[in-house]
């Protein structure tokens, strides 16, 4: 299955990513991976909108989903210039959970079965079991 959200780069967007994100997996995925693509994706969602976008309202996030057999895919797309790279797993467990940047990418570095970058568009990749 797949589906695709587009949404203006607006904080209060994110419940909206949430509920169609909740909505498209339940029954789809365990709780508990439902529960890690949702934190995962919130994440990436709101650097998207306000370190991508710069919160530009007219800058739009979009945020596709993609099940497999084994995998579901979530993708993020902003209108900004991406970044270099990510962090090393080594890198990411030195962040710090508390510091204003740099969490989202921790555990989305942590977290995920795979992740990639390409540009502005960041591919998470989880198991579906």
């Amino acid at each position: 299955m797949k589906s695709r959200l587009v949404i203006k780069s607006e904080i209060v967007s994110i419940e909206r990513v949430y509920n169609w994100i909740e909505s498209f997996l339940k029954g789809e995925v365990s709780a508990k991976i439902l529960r890690d693509i949702l934190l995962i994706t919130q994440e990436m969602v709101t650097n998207a909108i306000l370190h991508g976008n710069r919160e530009i309202v007219e800058k739009e996030v979009i945020i596709e989903i993609n099940t497999f057999v084994d995998t579901v895919v979530v993708t993020v797309t902003d209108e900004g210039e991406g970044i270099e790279r990510l962090p090393l797993q080594e890198e990411a467990k030195e962040l710090d959970y508390l510091a204003e940047n740099g969490r989202g990418l921790k555990l989305a570095v942590l977290m995920t079965h795979k992740i990639e970058l390409n540009g502005n568009s960041i591919k998470l990749i989880f198991k579906r079991r």
